[in-house]
């Protein structure tokens, strides 16, 4: 009897020494729900002329309906329990799709948060392969005025839907806590992070052209976002930011990127890090990964997306979902006793990542 005793001991606590290490699956089942034709009918879609839709798709005929509204794509890692549980939104870089952070919202979903998955259809892998011409489509999904301008309602619009589910749907009732949401996204998702926290696009490199011209664009921060995690956050320069961009972050805000992660139109790794300095408001911290590059902050492993390969994300991932789950815990689950910096994060070094800097403002 007491050797029964002793084993279940042992094996509750090596449960809950799982559950606390952050770069592992938490104690929570998770489940998924999609909905796949959900549309924002208060906004209408750009569409295609002739010249730029590709010829192995039929010209729309003039008497044929056009799609009302922007579609906004949502699959929903939920976890298993009473809850009600803090709410993160997912937004994907260009060419991703709903499933490009699939390993990380599962992760975060059995740490205890409802994860809303975006698909941003104008900067989706769809759009990216269009015509086989990625190169091409990339540089034109992230100089596009409406796409750029449009993600950041993308993620207002799925926490409406959030809370006619919290009100109404029958797996998800009651379950979300509206009251404490995070944001994460990387790359194109790091920006519209970056803008639902607070920071303002810059006007100069859009298409078409948004009045003024240059400058700073619209205001586009949701209050109810009270924190975000930005992989691969954008610097100074193409597309997206100036250096007045910054000083308008509302809420704390978690960068993490690294030394091969290069940027946008030639411009460094290191500019992402040293945007940090301008970053308004107090709050923040900054993760900086060596030899961490650019894709090793996406797993999409276990869905039925194909990520495009690379060679140091099973290293870069232990450090990149610790610092993410730490920095949500930080500020939607103040209760939690760790918190990020460099000594959380070093149990989780390993091949390629030789070194982790953590940097607080």
């Amino acid at each position: 009897m007491l050797r029964f005793i002793f084993i279940l001991l042992c094996l509750g606590t090596a449960s809950l020494r799982l559950s606390a290490d952050p770069s592992q699956p938490g104690p929570f089942p998770t489940t998924i729900i999609e909905f796949a034709d959900l549309t924002d009918t208060s906004r209408t879609v750009k569409q295609e002329t002739e010249k730029e839709r590709p010829r192995l798709f039929k010209a729309r005929r003039a008497d044929e309906a056009k799609p009302a509204g922007r579609p906004v794509p949502i699959k929903v890692h939920l976890p298993q329990g009473d809850g009600p549980f803090p709410v993160v939104v997912v937004s994907h870089g260009a060419g991703g799709d709903w499933d490009t952070h699939y390993v990380q919202a599962k992760h975060l979903a059995s740490h205890g948060y409802v994860t809303l998955c975006l698909e941003h259809v104008g900067s989706n892998r769809e759009r990216m392969t269009k015509g086989l011409q990625m190169m091409k489509n990339l540089e034109a999904m992230i100089h596009d005025a409406d796409e750029v301008l449009a993600r950041p309602k993308d993620v207002s619009f799925a926490l409406d839907r959030a809370g006619d589910w919290n009100r109404d749907h029958p797996k998800m009732r009651g379950k979300l806590d509206l009251s404490r949401v995070g944001m994460m996204g990387h790359s194109f998702g790091a920006y519209t992070t970056m803008v639902v926290c607070g920071m303002r696009p810059a006007l100069d490199w859009l298409t078409p052209r948004v009045e003024p011209g240059k400058g700073l664009g619209p205001e586009q921060a949701d209050p109810r976002v009270k924190c975000g995690v930005a992989l691969s956050p954008q610097g100074i320069g193409e597309p997206f930011f100036i250096r007045e961009s910054f000083g308008s972050l509302k809420v704390p805000l978690l960068g993490v990127s690294g030394t091969l992660d290069k940027q946008q139109n030639g411009l460094t790794a290191k500019n992402r890090r040293e945007a940090f300095t301008l970053w308004g408001g107090k709050g923040h911290g900054f993760v900086w990964i060596t030899d961490a590059a650019h894709l090793d902050f996406t797993d999409s492993t276990g869905s039925s997306g194909k990520a495009l390969p690379s060679k140091s994300r099973d290293d870069v991932q232990p450090v990149t979902k610790a610092a993410t789950l730490l920095f949500l815990d930080q500020h939607l689950k103040p209760d939690n006793k760790t918190k990020l910096s460099e000594e959380a994060l070093t149990p989780y070094r390993r091949g390629a990542v030789k070194k982790v800097e953590v940097t607080f403002k």
